[in-house]
């Protein structure tokens, strides 16, 4: 949103024109600010470092894709007069890939904080231009790249594990609330063995961080009733964990799949209040705790400023009344889902959302407006706002297609050929345990009544 000033300046026929700010840092050594402008221009962040190249500034396309639902990486570029190669000297021998960057424009007589941004990001690359050096940003995603969960299964923690293939894979995240009693009766989650030793313990991990509470455990679908197990929760290898801890004489055989029925944390992370089931707060949890900083031992530390408040909150109210919940489960097997296909499963999941960079370098969220009759409404993806280009263009940067694959038993009717809101099972021994039952929307609840 532009200022009253630069309204007014723009009002009064002044020039706009762009100014891009770097902060250079390398390995944490501050290589200092620059201010790169268009020649003979002054501005109040401090005198022009270098003239920018005539021409010498890149299209930036921001927003998300109308057609497809599809979180799209921006990026720019800018071409800075370097004559002697100075600057690509300094680049090329101190690396400093990652430093932040700031895109404005401005208006000579307008303070840095009238200016209007239009581009927060980090620079990627750079590039000799014959007299020039090409600077190449984009947008701060390539954590989005990282797995979710991050923590791994260690051989040194956990050396008396049964299963050894899930040493160097993620452990596993339970989000949400999973009962699967009044369906199949086989438990809706898997557990990993941690340790199988009548000396050490029977643990199975059901969860990273502290769950409300595990409802009931399953020995290769089969209810473990009369006790014999308890549940342990406490930090374990640098990792606040929930564990299903089972007494000797009560333990499976060995090779045996234990799977439970589980209310996953509270809305703090902890497990001292109700499930949080709510998808909104649960896929921003998983872009503040897990993406953009690592989950700490205590609560969830809350807001990021990677997120854009106004629209998530708004879409959060959209879901809450009309009932949206989820529950998930992250990580715990070979396949390594990064934080980027978590949110192109929610985007897949629910098409008439969007997310996308704002100018400001942040996470928007919209739902798609399919009529335009209240455009004003926060609620709404304003289509015509977030695909139009700015003045100074934005082009299209890296165009990373992502995909995810994660499947949730018994909710697809074969012989209906449609999906099922509940379940009536008559006899739940009867069915074929071989049989593997897909749902699209992987951001569906788990909770079941039998009708």
């Amino acid at each position: 949103m532009q200022s009253a000033a630069m309204i007014e300046a723009r009002k009064n026929g002044k020039e706009v024109f762009p100014v891009l700010i770097v902060n250079w840092l390398s390995r944490g050594y501050d290589l200092g600010t620059e201010v790169y402008a268009p020649g003979g221009r002054l501005t109040d962040a401090g005198g022009v470092t270098r003239v920018t190249r005539p021409g010498g500034w890149s299209d930036i396309s921001y927003g998300s894709g109308v057609r497809k639902g599809m979180l799209q990486t921006v990026g720019a570029e800018v071409s800075v007069t370097d004559k002697d190669g100075e600057l690509l000297n300094m680049l090329d021998t101190y690396d400093p890939r990652g430093s932040v960057c700031s895109m404005y424009e401005a208006a000579e007589g307008l303070v840095q904080e009238d200016w209007e941004p239009v581009f927060v990001g980090l620079v990627s690359d750079w590039q000799k231009d014959n007299l020039y050096t090409r600077i190449e940003m984009k947008t701060d995603d390539t954590v989005l790249r990282r797995p979710i969960p991050s923590p791994t299964f260690v051989r040194s923690e956990w050396s008396s594990a049964y299963d050894t293939t899930i040493f160097g894979t993620n452990m596993p995240l339970v989000v949400g609330v999973h009962d699967s009693y009044q369906i199949t009766a086989r438990g809706m989650v898997p557990a990993v063995n941690l340790q199988y030793d009548k000396d050490l313990g029977y643990w199975w991990l059901a969860t990273l961080g502290h769950g409300v509470d595990v409802r009931k455990i399953y020995y290769d679908g089969d209810p473990v009733t009369g006790g014999g197990w308890s549940v342990r929760r406490g930090v374990w290898g640098g990792n606040r964990l929930t564990i299903i801890d089972i007494n000797e004489g009560y333990q499976p055989e060995e090779g045996v799949v234990v799977a439970f029925d589980f209310e996953g944390a509270d809305d703090s992370g902890l497990e001292v209040g109700s499930t949080e089931t709510r998808t909104i707060r649960l896929l921003r949890m998983i872009l503040e705790e897990y993406t953009y900083r690592d989950a700490p031992l205590g609560a969830w530390v809350g807001d990021h400023s990677i997120i854009d408040d106004t629209s998530w909150d708004s879409v959060l109210a959209f879901f809450d009344a009309r009932g949206y919940d989820t529950a998930k489960r992250f990580g715990g097997d070979q396949n390594q889902e990064s934080a980027a296909e978590v949110v192109e499963s929610f985007l897949k999941s629910h098409t008439w959302a969007r997310i996308w960079w704002t100018p400001l370098g942040k996470l928007a969220l919209g739902v798609m407006d399919p009529d335009d009759v209240d455009p004003d409404d926060a609620a709404w993806l304003d289509v015509e706002a977030y695909s139009r280009k700015a003045m100074l263009d934005y082009g299209p940067g890296d165009r990373r297609e992502v995909y995810t694959h994660v499947k949730q038993p018994f909710l697809y009717s074969n012989a209906e050929q449609k999906f099922l809101s509940s379940y009536e099972a008559h006899d739940v021994a009867a069915l074929d345990e071989n049989v593997e039952l897909s749902v699209p929307n992987e951001w569906t609840h788990a909770r079941f009544t039998l009708t």
